[in-house]
């Protein structure tokens, strides 16, 4: 778990000693701000390695928000394995065609014996067949969002991104108040 820190938070409360309510005003605005540019950092640099679609990473890593009451922020990436659909398939319909699929960078690769199906509820995935029968099949799965960002530069790259925007939002809004906009 990686920690962003306020560099000038205590002066910022001095500041502001007679309205501290307004101090943790500035301070979540800018940590949100944060979190949120971190959340669309995470984004690309998944897409940098991965063919995925910016909203169904989005869609798994979450935040919690800062408030007045409570200054943190938390940025999770959280979620079970990804279809293999959710990738670089063709076709991207269930008809005879060999399947094909790209994860990360390089070509499309074929999957032996794997087809384009459609399960009752709707949900469209690659499947493979366990054995010779017809049934049972197995759906075919990426790796998890959570996966995609645990390397260790990937986080570096977040943080330091998060901690930019810290510094500048921290900024931004500090001089909005002093000039009244608040």
């Amino acid at each position: 778990m990686a920690r962003i820190q306020i560099t000038h938070a205590e002066q910022i409360e001095a500041m502001f000693d007679a309205t501290p309510r307004q101090a943790n005003i500035v301070l979540s605005r800018a940590i949100n701000r944060a979190a949120i540019a971190g959340q669309t950092r995470a984004s690309v640099n998944i897409r940098k390695e991965y063919y995925i679609k910016a909203g169904d990473i989005k869609k798994h890593v979450k935040i919690r928000k800062a408030t007045a009451n409570a200054l943190s922020s938390q940025l999770r990436a959280s979620g079970p394995v990804m279809p293999l659909m959710k990738f670089d398939v063709t076709p991207s319909s269930p008809n005879s065609a060999q399947v094909r699929a790209r994860v990360k960078n390089g070509s499309r690769k074929p999957i032996e014996s794997g087809f384009i199906g459609r399960t009752s509820n709707g949900h469209t995935n690659v499947f493979t067949r366990v054995g010779r029968e017809r049934l049972p099949i197995k759906g075919r799965f990426g790796p998890s969002v959570a996966q995609m960002l645990g390397k260790d530069e990937v986080v570096d790259d977040i943080q330091s991104r998060i901690q930019d925007v810290l510094d500048t939002r921290l900024d931004h809004e500090l001089d909005r108040l002093l000039r009244g906009e608040f």
